[in-house]
């Protein structure tokens, strides 16, 4: 009979090499296209390459430690190596969740109806996403700069049942300031999951009135910009379903341990497991829908 932890040292493995080839293969193929499109086309292929590029940092410093633990790997990391790898551990994460809110925004901006003011906008929008993604790097950096004070360092100090092993390095569950530290980042985080939302129901009520015009009208086909904005539309609003479903069920686990109290290593492999599944089928997604998603920006 499989053990569970036979079924990790399986599953890490193969979510860390079809996660980093898959989106290291969009990234080439993005990049490549960059010299083919218009430059109007390239702000939203710049967002796309920013998206798989975090996906990447996340596979590789939150999977690895993981592989390596479930397969009972030696590692040698000093002190000041373990704390940037936790460190990079919760920017990637970041990181991946403001791209995604990135993305569903500059999509409900392209779907909206047209008008003088809204034509502003998407113009407005589109020569500052260089800023937006480099403002992303910035603002995770500094939110997780404090790290450090409420890491242990596995190799310094044995942890105990209340410790939340996070790889190369553990939380103490019953410290106060773990527990601050903790809500911060559920609110930190909350707040770009808020954005998700707002925009993705905006996304969804342009979508049913887009619907029930072409209901009212009777028409069959539409022009090939509005028929491109609102496939686009549906793969955007697919892929921000797909991190929230995940990544929803992956923070109750951390939520549960954190507030009870419970450090169970089990439930903490599947919230990592859950956590590294979007990074993972995203590029995927974004193969089925790439020529929807793209296109979409042409008009503009």
């Amino acid at each position: 009979m499989i053990t569970q932890n036979e079924i990790l040292r399986i599953a890490y493995p193969n979510q860390i090499v079809f996660g980093v080839l898959g989106n290291s293969f969009l990234i080439f193929f993005y990049s490549f296209k960059l010299n083919s499109v218009r430059k109007n086309k390239k702000s939203i292929i710049l967002i796309l390459i920013h998206f798989l590029f975090t996906n990447i940092i996340l596979l590789l410093f939150r999977g690895i430690p993981k592989a390596f633990e479930v397969w009972e790997l030696k590692y040698f990391v000093h002190y000041p190596g373990s704390i940037f790898l936790i460190y990079m551990q919760r920017v990637a994460r970041s990181l991946s969740l403001c791209s995604c809110a990135l993305l569903s925004v500059f999509q409900a901006i392209t779907i909206s109806p047209s008008s003088l003011r809204i034509a502003e906008l998407k113009t407005r929008a589109l020569k500052c996403i260089f800023f937006c993604c480099l403002l992303c790097w910035v603002l995770n950096l500094l939110a997780d700069i404090v790290l450090p004070l409420y890491v242990i360092v596995l190799g310094n100090r044995t942890h105990s049942k209340v410790d939340h092993n996070i790889g190369f390095s553990a939380l103490d569950l019953h410290e106060m300031k773990t527990t601050i530290f903790l809500i911060w980042k559920f609110a930190y985080d909350g707040f770009f999951v808020s954005v998700m939302a707002i925009t993705s129901g905006f996304i969804v009520l342009l979508l049913y009135r887009h619907h029930q015009r072409v209901q009212h009208i009777h028409m069959t086909t539409l022009s090939q910009r509005g028929s491109s904005e609102i496939r686009a539309a549906k793969a955007v609003l697919l892929l921000v379903i797909t991190f929230a479903s995940f990544n929803l069920m992956s923070s109750f686990f951390v939520m549960y341990m954190t507030f009870l109290k419970v450090a169970n290593p089990m439930l903490l492999h599947v919230s990592v497991f859950l956590s590294l599944l979007f990074p993972t089928v995203s590029p995927f997604l974004l193969l089925n829908s790439d020529t929807q998603i793209t296109s979409s920006y042409c008009a503009h």
